[in-house]
C-alpha cells in the first residue's frame, strides 16, 4: 500500500537542498584565488567572511604574511597628581601562550590577532574628519563616550542619525577598550587609571628568499613594522567576574 508524500517534508527537503547547494558554491567562489568570477561573486559570498571563516592560512594562495597584534596602554594619576603612563602590554602575545609549544593549541589564543583587520577596517570606513577624532593624542582632555560619539556624528551631535560605520567602529572601540581596562587594572590594580589605548600592529614575516639567513639576518630582511594607534578612551569596566577572568588569564600566560 502506498503512502501519500507529506508536501511539508518534501518541500523541507528542496529547501535544504538548495541552501546547501547555494553554500557550496558560495565557499567555492570565495575559496578560489582571486579572479574576476570571485570578485563578481563577492557581494553574495561576504557573509562566509563573518560567519564561517576559519582563517588558518598555512597554504597557498594566501599563507601567512605578516605577525600581526594588539597592544594596549592606560594613563594614571600618581600620588603626587602627575599623569603617567604606562608600557604597552602586548596582549596578543599573552593570547598566544596558548598555541605555543602545545601540540593541540586552543584557538581562543588567535581573538586579537583576528581582530587586527576589523580594526584597521573600521577606522578607514571613516572620513577624514572622524579619523582625526578617533586617533587624537591628548590624554589630559578624555572625552566621555557620549561625547566621543556626538563628535563623531557631527556639529549637529545626537540630533543627527547616527551612520552605520560610527555605530560599527564605536563597538569595536568599546570592545577593546573594555579589554584595555581589564588587563591593565589587573597588572596595576593599585593604578587609578582615566585613559586607556590601543595600537594594532603588522610586520611582514622573512621573505622567502631570506629563510635561511641567521636570526639577524632574517631580522633585518624584515620590512619595518606597521603600527596604528588610537585615541585615548574613557575606560569601560566590564562585570566583577569578567573582570576577574582576564586578571586570571593575565596571571597564567604572560
Amino acid at each position: 500500500m502506498s503512502r501519500e508524500p507529506n508536501p511539508l517534508r518534501t518541500a523541507f527537503v528542496v529547501v535544504v537542498s538548495a541552501l546547501a547547494l547555494v553554500q557550496m558554491g558560495a565557499v567555492t567562489l570565495s575559496s578560489l584565488p582571486d579572479n574576476r568570477y570571485s570578485e563578481a561573486a563577492e557581494p553574495f559570498t561576504s557573509y562566509l567572511g563573518r560567519y564561517f571563516s576559519q582563517n588558518w592560512r598555512l597554504f597557498a594562495p594566501s599563507p601567512v604574511s605578516a605577525d600581526r597584534g594588539v597592544a594596549l596602554q592606560g594613563t594614571y594619576v600618581d600620588e603626587t597628581g602627575n599623569l603617567l603612563a604606562t608600557p604597552w602590554v602586548d596582549w596578543t602575545d599573552v593570547e598566544l601562550d596558548l598555541v605555543r609549544h602545545h601540540l593541540i593549541g586552543n584557538r581562543g589564543g588567535y581573538t586579537t590577532s583576528k581582530l587586527y583587520g576589523t580594526l584597521k577596517d573600521e577606522l578607514g570606513d571613516l572620513d577624514d574628519r572622524q579619523t582625526d577624532i578617533a586617533t587624537r593624542d591628548d590624554p589630559e582632555n578624555v572625552p566621555t563616550w557620549k561625547e566621543f560619539k556626538s563628535e563623531l556624528i557631527g556639529p549637529a551631535g545626537a540630533t543627527e542619525p547616527v551612520d552605520d560605520d560610527v555605530v560599527s567602529f564605536l563597538r569595536y572601540e568599546a570592545a577593546m577598550t573594555r579589554l584595555g581596562t581589564s588587563v591593565l587594572e589587573a597588572r596595576w590594580p593599585d593604578r587609578r587609571f582615566v585613559a586607556v589605548r590601543f595600537a594594532i600592529r603588522s610586520q611582514a614575516v622573512t621573505p622567502y628568499d631570506e629563510r635561511h639567513g641567521t636570526d639577524s639576518e632574517r631580522a633585518a630582511a624584515r620590512s619595518e613594522p606597521e603600527v596604528m594607534v588610537r585615541g585615548w578612551r574613557a575606560p569601560l569596566r566590564g562585570s566583577d567576574a569578567e573582570r576577574r577572568a582576564v586578571a586570571d588569564f593575565d596571571r597564567r600566560h604572560r
